[in-house]
């Protein structure tokens, strides 16, 4: 009888999941073993491992959750809400008089953005104060939201307040979009999986392509960086006219040195079209930005004339890839990165961009390609879960037999790559302290060695 109602809650559970999620083989796999876990919500400290809580966050990347009123409480005042990151915003089309909150803490440390979505078996609901979450009935663990930082609630010397002009973002970095605007628009020759042009300002500097002063930049991360709650500030935009995002952001690495008195912005990177004037790049190093992201995004050479036919006119993959062997010289080995979006070309394509771009001592940022609402991508289907893993525990490879430290890349944000890494760095960890158990029962060393779902 036990083992029927089991079984019973089991099915129920991977059923509504699947009713989510795609159906090919990789993604039912991660449906079956999701529907294993949480049918025993009594278990949730032996069952929960990292594995297993890595698959529960891939799940609410994919479906979304749904939010209870009382999920609702203390956003925008205790807890930090979602103000969009320009370019990636999948609750976009959202239209929604609450505000949302903007990322969700699970347990072994993993983080997930919140994506809301009133048809997900997953929901978030509060007994007690406390926040849990639920899947189809079934309460899992507690989770958290992550805290309001204080200079959310400060304003700028000019009267703006501090929450326009930059948002805090995974855990401890600063985000400062200069624009939602791109010169490639023109003629319709925008990024096909952009959707910064989709996005408004939340504020916008009167008669100026810019949406902030870097006055205004340098005050908040002055305030961001005395509270503590961050310890890196990336700035990014579109390509404008003249190519006069290179000049303003040395003007904003200048503006935060001077503020904070230092030789350089703690943690301070910048992403951009590689600049067409090289000496512009030496100009960034002087302004004090520690590295940069000239991000390629798509490896053959063919897609990437065709996905990025604006970047292709403007600036040419071969300078781009000119530009980035001479940001290496300047900036020094690893503190040179270009995304490459993991899903818009083939496996193989994807994975020599990938040996490349590691072999000039460039760091080769795997990001899983997500069709943007606002962009011309929308709508289309991004590979399957077992696709995407395979690819970042490849990627892993790669770095590892390039003698990259998995350490950096473990600590350094909260991406699935990320998650990986320090799994693996984990379960070897835990193996050699203990030889005699069999490593290839272990979840982690699944997902994160082998990089299979289907098991």
């Amino acid at each position: 009888m036990a083992r029927s109602l089991k079984d019973s809650i089991a099915g129920r559970v991977a059923s509504k999941i699947k009713n989510a999620l795609p159906l090919d083989a990789g993604d039912a796999a991660l449906n079956g073993l999701i529907g294993k876990i949480i049918s025993h919500p009594d278990r949730a400290e032996s069952l929960f491992g990292e594995g297993e809580i890595f698959l529960i966050k891939a799940a609410l990347y994919l479906t979304g959750v749904r939010l209870e009123e009382s999920a609702y409480e203390g956003v925008g005042t205790v807890y930090k809400e979602l103000l969009g990151v320009y370019q990636f915003d999948l609750n976009l089309r959202r239209d929604s008089e609450k505000l949302l909150p903007a990322e969700l803490a699970l347990p072994h440390g993993l983080h997930v953005p919140i994506v809301v979505n009133d048809a997900s078996p997953f929901v978030l609901e509060r007994d007690k104060g406390v926040l849990y979450l639920s899947v189809s009935g079934l309460r899992l663990f507690p989770v958290k939201y992550e805290k309001r930082p204080a200079f959310y609630d400060k304003k700028t010397s000019d009267g703006v307040e501090m929450w326009k002009i930059a948002q805090h973002r995974l855990g401890d970095e600063l985000m400062v979009t200069y624009n939602t605007y791109c010169h490639t628009l023109k003629g319709g020759n925008q990024c096909r999986f952009c959707a910064l042009n989709a996005n408004e300002a939340i504020y916008r500097t009167k008669n100026s392509f810019f949406i902030q002063t870097p006055e205004q930049i340098a005050e908040v991360a002055e305030a961001a960086y005395a509270e503590g709650v961050i310890k890196r500030l990336e700035i990014t935009g579109g390509i404008l006219p003249n190519r006069a995002e290179v000049d303003f952001i040395i003007a904003v690495g200048e503006a935060i040195k001077q503020r904070l008195g230092t030789d350089t912005v703690p943690g301070g990177h910048v992403l951009l079209a590689a600049p067409n004037d090289l000496s512009q790049i030496d100009a960034l190093k002087a302004a004090g930005w520690e590295y940069v992201f000239f991000n390629l995004e798509v490896w053959n050479p063919h897609l990437f004339a065709g996905l990025c036919p604006g970047k292709e006119a403007l600036v040419g993959r071969a300078h781009w890839l000119k530009a980035l062997d001479y940001a290496v010289g300047v900036f020094g080995q690893g503190n040179v990165r270009s995304i490459l979006i993991a899903g818009l070309e083939p496996l193989a394509s994807y994975l020599e961009g990938a040996q490349y771009l590691t072999e000039h001592g460039i760091f080769a940022d795997p990001s899983p390609w997500m069709p943007m609402p606002g962009s011309m991508m929308e709508g289309q289907s991004t590979p399957t879960a077992q696709w995407h893993i395979n690819l970042l525990v490849q990627t892993l490879d790669l770095w590892e037999r390039s003698g990259w430290n998995l350490e950096d890349v473990a600590k350094d944000g909260w991406l699935s790559f990320n998650d990986l890494a320090a799994m693996r760095l984990h379960v070897r960890a835990d193996y050699a302290d203990h030889p005699e158990k069999n490593i290839e029962d272990d979840l982690r060393y699944k997902l994160a060695v082998l990089g299979k779902l289907d098991f």
